[in-house]
C-alpha cells in the first residue's frame, strides 16, 4: 500500500510541477504579446493555474504528505514551452496558439494519467476532474481563435 501511496504522490507533485511551470509560461507570454485580447487570455490562465496548484498543493497535505514539486517534465513538454517562448517574439499569433494548444493537450494527458490510478480519493478525483475539463474547455476556445485568426 506504500508503494501505491508513493506513485499516487509522485504523480501528483508532477501535476503540481507542470502548473507551476506552465503558469510561469503563461506569465512570460503575457508580459510579451502585445494583443489585448492574448494578453488577457493569457492573464486568466496564468491565475487559472495558480489556483490549480495550490489546490492539488492542499489535496497532497489532506492526504498527510509534503508537497515536492520538481522540474519537469518529457522532452515533449521541454520542446512545446521552448516552442512557445520563441514564438511570443515572432509575433506569429497562428502559431503560438498552436503551440498553446499543445502545452494544454500535455495537460491534459498528464491529467488523465494520475486521473488513471485505481483508488484515488473522490474528492481528488473530482477536482482532477474538474481542473481537466476546465483545460478541455479553453482548448475550444483556442481551437474557435485559431480558426478565427487563420
Amino acid at each position: 500500500m506504500k508503494r501505491y501511496v508513493q506513485k499516487i504522490m509522485e504523480k501528483l507533485n508532477n501535476l503540481l510541477s507542470l502548473n507551476n511551470e506552465v503558469e510561469e509560461i503563461y506569465s512570460e507570454v503575457e508580459e510579451k504579446v502585445s494583443d489585448v485580447s492574448l494578453k488577457n487570455f493569457f492573464k486568466e490562465r496564468a491565475l487559472e493555474r495558480h489556483e490549480f496548484s495550490e489546490l492539488i498543493k492542499l489535496e497532497i497535505e489532506n492526504l498527510g504528505e509534503t508537497p515536492e514539486p520538481k522540474s519537469i517534465q518529457s522532452k515533449r513538454f521541454y520542446k512545446t514551452k521552448m516552442k512557445v517562448r520563441n514564438l511570443v517574439f515572432s509575433d506569429n499569433e497562428l502559431d503560438l496558439l498552436d503551440e498553446v494548444f499543445n502545452l494544454k493537450q500535455e495537460t491534459i494527458d498528464n491529467y488523465n494519467d494520475v486521473l488513471m490510478q485505481p483508488h484515488l480519493p473522490l474528492k481528488l478525483c473530482k477536482l482532477l476532474v474538474k481542473q481537466r475539463d476546465n483545460v478541455q474547455s479553453t482548448m475550444r476556445v483556442l481551437k474557435r481563435e485559431a480558426a478565427f485568426v487563420a
